[in-house]
């Protein structure tokens, strides 16, 4: 009789593993969907929970396509969820992409990237903030995140950089290049900073902070350099009175 329950037992512990291991990712998202925020839509789904793929995921006005996941199930035994995910087309400079390796603490709710990177365009990263002056762009942006932990707001541990190698910008006499802007990715008692690299043809030196409530922070100088022409000089002249040396205050 023992023997018989055991056997029962194995069997449906084998045959749970067995479905949940081969659970088709639309299943899965049906069974926690009234737990997702209303703002979030998502596309087409395939493949399994552990290995799938979702043909797009919007979130207010950004939308990342083509997502893929891996997850690795051994870690569940530890209570943790770890993968990677990629999303998008690096070749294609108007799609958002990325990748990086994952883990979810399944108690705790704590979160840890690694290795991750997202390439995204300027006119989609200024479309998420306001500018003091009008202003168009073009260019891409590259974030490298070696490591992130979550924490409150934002974070408890953050190292990585973001930078964009070429940006041009509309004057009125057509587009000229400002050249290289980049900057360190850190975390200040839980906001994400970005200490600006002061090398670069606007003689920008600020330090950014995304606080909580996704408030926006800047604050620096700028002077730019002799090269660039005229109407970039005239521009920052609605930025405040220059300091001794020529720099105008930076206050966002």
């Amino acid at each position: 009789m023992k023997k018989t329950v055991s056997l029962i037992l194995i069997f449906i512990m084998a045959f749970s593993l067995f479905t949940v291991f081969n659970m088709p990712a639309s299943v899965a998202l049906q069974l926690v969907g009234k737990q997702l925020p209303p703002s979030l839509q998502i596309g087409a789904v395939s493949g399994t929970l552990w290995q799938g793929q979702v043909s797009e995921v919007r979130v207010s006005n950004v939308q990342l396509n083509n997502v893929r996941w891996s997850i690795e199930a051994p870690a569940l035994l530890l209570g943790d969820m770890q993968g990677n995910v990629r999303f998008g087309n690096a070749r294609d400079k108007s799609d958002i992409s990325g990748r990086g390796d994952f883990t979810v603490g399944l108690f705790d709710q704590s979160v840890w990237l690694s290795d991750a990177s997202i390439r995204f365009s300027v006119e989609q990263a200024m479309s998420q903030v306001t500018l003091p002056l009008p202003v168009k762009a073009k260019g891409r942006v590259l974030l490298d995140i070696d490591n992130y932990q979550s924490g409150a707001p934002y974070c408890e541990a953050l190292q990585g950089e973001i930078r964009s190698p070429g940006i041009t910008v509309e004057g009125l006499t057509g587009w000229f290049e400002i050249g290289q802007l980049g900057g360190n990715l850190s975390c200040k008692t839980g906001d994400i900073a970005v200490l600006v690299d002061p090398d670069n043809r606007l003689g920008l030196q600020a330090d950014a902070v995304l606080a909580d409530n996704f408030q926006f922070r800047v604050a620096g100088n700028i002077k730019p350099d002799a090269s660039l022409p005229k109407e970039v000089h005239d521009a920052v002249k609605f930025l405040g009175r220059p300091d001794s040396e020529g720099r105008y205050p930076v206050n966002l």
